[in-house]
């Protein structure tokens, strides 16, 4: 079954939905290969979904991020690690875009209008992509508080000189902008007046190739190390930015703040204290879900096929889909997906309706989508491989891809612990 969509049929999902056939013919070849599929991106461009949440303002058709998830559950069901680049690079732009167009200076994180034309230009003109580059071998995900050990330091030229190197730096082979967090020295050179910053390197227009390669004239020292070799999205291109004192023009460093006091190992007070309040643009993030409940939507219909077309010997000439067992199994599979899609689909719907007041208390509804998205995505996926059985360990079956692929989701920030106890400490801290 599929989850009833109140919004009816969202402007593109068919042109989107005929890409992501196309895109699931070739995404086996790319997982085994670890290739990126530059092609997706180029057929993407051409229809104009690069650009879904840039907002009017700005030259884009400013799609809200309802009818965006669901499409981003179409894209992630044909090629996930294709879903999960764009969904980063969707997110980015519809944030801090809707955030300069409101004046929201503090979700803005210090872009201004014309730092953000240019890139929105650049995306709607090249269909390049932008992402964050935040982790690293260290100090692990930034939602966890590390401070990053890149260091920026600005010259009396007033360039940027930026060193480090930054891990699962997703769709790097089409990242025109990648901006970097990294340690500010202060000009004295004190460490304790280090601050945290976002610096944007500009990588400059790509040119393309024939078959949609992007080839980048980048800033000396900068470099893409294809170190990506994982499990699941394989073919997410999230490979690792290294950085070996690459000089930026003046002006590349978009903020700088102090860093925060380090959280202490033992918890000083035992009294429990409400989340803390959402920005006005947190719901951007339920995009990255979104493609995880595409991955299990795959894997329920490479389940359902499997149980309809399988006939053994000794079932004379009936399918599996006949056992109540396996009737048994799919009724939970749709279960889970039901519940996923309308916990997911249900929190953007009313991230879009809430006014900016409600969206600060959303932290819980936030916190709740993603875990239910995830952990039932997983589910689905495990499920499909108990009815295809022994024939989904094989590498020409597409549910082994699917349940591979899927896992990812559980590493996406908030991670399992981080979003139970927020939906605790707001239980415990209501009025």
């Amino acid at each position: 079954m599929r989850w009833p969509d109140p919004v009816g049929v969202i402007p593109g999902s068919g042109a989107l939905r005929e890409l992501a056939g196309r895109f699931a013919q070739t995404a086996d070849r790319h997982d085994r290969d670890g290739t990126f599929p530059f092609a997706n991106y180029r057929a993407l461009h051409d229809v104009g979904y690069l650009g879904r949440s840039i907002p009017a303002a700005f030259g884009g058709p400013g799609d809200a991020i309802a009818p965006l998830c669901r499409l981003q559950a179409i894209l992630g069901q044909g090629d996930p690690s294709t879903g999960l680049a764009v969904a980063m690079h969707l997110l980015f732009m519809g944030r801090v875009g809707h955030a300069i167009v409101d004046g929201d200076a503090g979700e803005a994180g210090g872009w201004d209008a014309a730092r953000y034309a240019h890139v929105a230009d650049a995306v709607l003109r090249e269909g390049v992509l932008i992402n964050s580059a935040a982790t690293e071998p260290e100090i692990g995900s930034p939602s966890r508080g590390g401070r990053p050990s890149t260091r920026a330091r600005i010259q009396p030229s007033g360039e940027v000189e930026v060193t480090g190197r930054k891990t699962f730096t997703t769709g790097s082979p089409l990242l025109r902008f990648v901006v970097v967090s990294a340690s500010l020295e202060a000009p004295d050179g004190d460490p304790d007046g280090a601050r945290m910053a976002q610096v944007m390197i500009d990588r400059g227009t790509p040119r393309f190739d024939e078959a949609g390669v992007a080839t980048f004239d980048d800033p000396l020292g900068l470099s893409i190390i294809e170190t990506w070799d994982a499990l699941g999205m394989r073919a997410s291109g999230s490979h690792d930015l290294v950085l070996e004192a690459v000089r930026l023009p003046a002006g590349s460093v978009i903020s700088a703040k102090p860093f925060g006091a380090r959280a202490p190992a033992v918890a000083p007070s035992t009294e429990v204290a409400p989340p803390p309040p959402s920005t006005s643009g947190a719901g951007w993030a339920l995009l990255v879900p979104s493609v995880y409940l595409g991955v299990a939507r795959a894997a329920r219909d490479a389940a359902v096929a499997f149980a309809r077309d399988r006939r053994p010997e000794p079932m004379g000439g009936a399918s599996i889909g006949s056992l109540p067992s396996v009737q048994r199994t799919l009724g939970e599979i749709e279960v889970h997906l039901a519940q996923a899609e309308a916990t997911l689909f249900g929190a953007a719907e009313a991230w879009d309706a809430a006014s900016s007041a409600d969206r600060a208390t959303f932290a819980p509804v936030l916190a709740v989508a993603k875990h239910v998205a995830s952990n039932q995505s997983v589910a689905v996926a495990d499920l499909a491989m108990r009815v295809v059985g022994g024939a989904g360990l094989a590498r020409s079956h597409p549910a082994q891809r699917h349940y591979r692929d899927v896992r990812a989701s559980l590493h996406h920030p908030p991670m399992d612990d981080v979003a139970l106890a927020t939906l605790a400490r707001a239980a415990l801290t209501e009025a």
